[in-house]
């Protein structure tokens, strides 16, 4: 083993296919982002119409990113229907040489350093869901770390250019990540780097441009129809409740409590700890690791403080933040614990596998769930009819329209502007307002039925005899009975995280 170890460590084609097959588990969980399926099925419909839209020919950039839409066309153009999986697969690869270079960035002559660095980051919980649940984060870890390796490291002026270019059209808000690398790259190489400059004008430039000529608008849609939609969505206002949002999306424990709050501030200092000692360090560590050390800290503590008091209730804008700060800490426990190297290896793995372990149980949780819940729903609206002529108004807008290719009109306006102009119209009663005006063939309610006076559908008198009159109810999809009926190792973590929302059919009468 102590042989075989160097071989397959100093081979990146081995080591980035270990990464792929030790994250095979996940994909039997069926758990899979909803959010994927936006961007999915934007790219099916730019196959089938040559649209880059939700809805048939009407342009939208109902997804938060443009270059991974065009990756998900490529991969539906050539595997059809069975895309996904070879996707997802792909998306691992990428992540996989993603932390290969940043592992010769931070371990450049130490292979077997190296080689644990990149097995134990891969198995970690937010490298997992970055690289399995189908969004674009697996494409973006790796521009990042290719910035990293080729540019900050190695100083090659095409990736200075290039990478900001791609990172700017996978997702906008890469900015923060250019922001903090550009100020690092300048402390290290103490110049300004006007091919990065030129980088980012060009990715900003380009973006701006494509969305005001494409789509006449500055901005995606979808961060326009957040805003709107989401304004009076606030949870709590007090300093309290952000300390504990803050706390849920930069760690794992995925509960606002104050016992989650002070388990992320004894990982900070531990982490702080950690940062000191390497700085200190004048044999083992070199200046310019130290800077893209303290960058990619920089860099995950300001997005997720930034994103957390905006109050960004989206888990995924968190991974690769977490996975940053993973990062550190690997660095700093394979380099500096002072733990001989037959006793910390293993300590370590546990330790890793244990966390490998508690997201394989999180993903088969909400997978079950998913499955027998929203794919359900899909599932029973595909018996009766699917197609473009057929509309729905349900939230959320991944799984179901996708599976169904239904005509969609989302609660939050995400993929369609037609909602968000209700929304701005009538603050109360747009959703009834909509149900009116659009009379879709299916409508999804979450939690209540339409008419409950504890729901935010909210219903005049004669909005519930014109709901009624029009309207057929089909099926309830209630969570305790999916709950119940759960594997009892799932039943145990519901209980202890209870996980969904009843959802509603209903059918329009003929």
């Amino acid at each position: 083993m102590s042989k075989s170890l160097p071989r397959i460590f100093s081979n990146p084609f081995l080591l980035v296919l270990l990464t792929v097959l030790i994250k095979i588990p996940v994909f039997f969980t069926n758990h899979i982002q909803e959010d994927s399926f936006i961007t999915w099925r934007v790219a099916k419909n730019l196959l089938n119409y040559g649209v880059v839209g939700f809805n048939g020919e009407e342009r939208l950039s109902a997804s938060t990113t443009h270059l991974y839409v065009l990756v998900s066309t490529f991969f539906q153009l050539n595997f059809g229907d069975y895309f996904i999986y070879p996707l997802l697969i792909f998306n691992c690869i990428l992540f996989g040489i993603g932390s290969f270079w940043l592992g010769k960035v931070l371990f450049r002559k130490d292979v077997i350093n190296r080689g644990l660095f990149v097995i134990l980051l891969n198995i970690v919980p937010p490298a997992l869901t970055a690289s399995c649940l189908g969004m674009e984060y697996g494409i973006l870890f790796f521009l990042y770390s290719g910035l990293i390796y080729f540019g900050i490291r190695k100083g090659k002026n095409w990736a200075y250019l290039i990478f900001p270019v791609l990172l700017l059209w996978t997702r906008i808000d890469t900015v923060i990540f250019l922001g903090v690398f550009f100020i690092a790259d300048v402390i290290i190489r103490k110049k300004l780097n006007l091919v990065f400059i030129l980088g980012g004008i060009i990715g900003v430039v380009s973006v701006v441009s494509f969305n005001v000529i494409y789509f006449g608008e500055f901005v995606n849609h979808t961060i326009s129809a957040k805003k709107i939609a989401y304004k009076n969505l606030t949870r709590n206002n007090s300093l309290e409740f952000l300390l504990y949002q803050w706390a849920y999306y930069g760690g794992l424990i995925k509960k606002y409590s104050l016992f989650t709050f002070l388990i992320f501030m004894g990982f900070l200092a531990a982490l702080a700890y950690a940062v000191k000692q390497i700085i200190k360090d004048k044999t083992q560590t070199q200046f310019s690791i130290k800077v893209i050390l303290l960058a990619m800290l920089a860099f995950a503590l300001l997005k997720i403080t930034v994103f957390a008091f905006m109050r960004a209730y989206f888990d995924w804008y968190y991974w690769l933040p977490r996975v940053f700060l993973f990062i550190i800490v690997l660095y700093y426990v394979l380099l500096y614990v002072p733990v001989r190297r037959k006793f910390l290896v293993p300590a370590v793995f546990i330790c890793c596998l244990g966390l490998y372990g508690f997201q394989i149980l999180q993903s088969w949780a909400i997978g079950y769930m998913e499955e027998t819940q929203r794919m359900q729903i899909a599932r029973d609206i595909q018996t009766e009819s699917h197609g473009i002529d057929q509309s729905i108004l349900l939230e959320p807008a991944g799984k179901i329209p996708f599976y169904t290719d239904l005509y969609t009109y989302d609660e939050v306006g995400l993929v369609n502007k037609k909602i968000t102009a209700q929304i701005q119209k009538d603050e109360n009663h747009w959703w009834m307002n909509s149900v009116k005006e659009f009379r879709p063939d299916y409508i999804v309610t979450i939690i209540y039925k339409p008419g409950d006076e504890k729901s935010y559908y909210k219903m005049t008198a004669s909005d519930d005899i014109y709901f009624d009159s029009h309207y057929q109810f089909v099926k309830s999809y209630p969570i305790a009975e999916i709950h119940r009926n759960a594997p009892a190792i799932l039943r145990w973590i519901y209980s202890i995280r209870p996980i969904g929302q009843d959802y509603h059919l209903y059918h329009l009468r003929k």
